[in-house]
């Protein structure tokens, strides 16, 4: 009934995946589209998007039949948003604004099913591809498959890192460069020497924890520098930034026949 988590798959052979987010466009055409360019997952941006539960149902069924693993940034922890993402068809949750542990342990009782945490249960449903069966069979799959991505974008989760690192049931520490450049003082300066340091002090708390390093920038040179230094999981741009690119691309190039 629960479709295998491909992102999760990879991370745990070590590998690397690329990533981009959906923050405007609807239509789950969008994902064929994205899976044709290459991408390995999605981020549904639920926090600065403006996406109904209908949408995110759409969007995460389409991104799982053309085989992109659709990872939900949800807008805020509550029960609400966090069990029913999961139910419509979420593959994983990216939570933003993370300051202390306790949060991420709250997190993990809301998504994960019995005996790990204490999400309501509900077959046939998006997650389960609409088919009922045995519950604690169920269950159990959908606690493993499921992804929990952590999102390090304030000076407190910085502070905190090796607690919230050493979470049981986290797969993954996202930085988030624009709002920790803000946190630390040093907005949009995305390479300063405090965000040097604090994008190393995540790496080290990953690998101290068997955790994968992950970093949404939309600068790819700059990503790329850091996929050399540890980053497994890297998501760059967004459809809206990928459409307006290529078109500009294409316009200015065909301009230059006037030339």
């Amino acid at each position: 009934m629960i479709n295998p988590n491909r992102l999760k798959q990879t991370l745990q052979h070590n590998q690397t995946a690329i990533g981009t987010m959906v923050a405007e466009i609807r239509q789950p055409v969008i994902m064929q589209l994205l899976a044709n360019a290459g991408f390995n997952f999605v981020i549904i941006d639920n926090e600065h998007g403006g996406f109904t539960i209908e949408t995110i149902a759409d969007l995460s069924r389409a991104a799982m039949y053309v085989g992109l693993t659709p990872i939900v940034r949800v807008p805020d922890i509550t029960y609400s948003y966090i069990a029913q993402t999961l139910d419509v068809g979420a593959q994983g949750l990216m939570i933003p604004r993370v300051t202390e542990a306790e949060q991420v342990r709250q997190v993990v009782q809301m998504m994960k099913f019995p005996p790990i945490g204490s999400r309501g249960n509900a077959l046939s449903r998006g997650y389960t591809n609409f088919k009922s069966g045995n519950v604690i069979a169920a269950m159990s799959s959908a606690n493993q498959e499921t992804m929990l991505i952590v999102q390090i974008e304030t000076r407190e989760a910085i502070e905190n890192i090796q607690e919230i690192a050493a979470v049981p049931q986290v797969d993954a520490l996202l930085i988030g460069p624009n709002d920790l450049s803000i946190a630390l003082g040093t907005p949009g300066e995305l390479n300063s020497a405090i965000m040097q340091q604090a994008m190393h002090t995540v790496i080290q708390s990953c690998q101290q924890h068997h955790l994968c390093p992950a970093l949404h920038m939309n600068d790819v040179n700059l990503a790329a520098y850091w996929a050399k230094q540890g980053m497994r999981l890297l998501s760059s741009g967004a459809e809206i930034g990928l459409l307006v690119k290529a078109g500009l691309e294409l316009t200015t190039q065909l301009r230059t026949a006037w030339d």
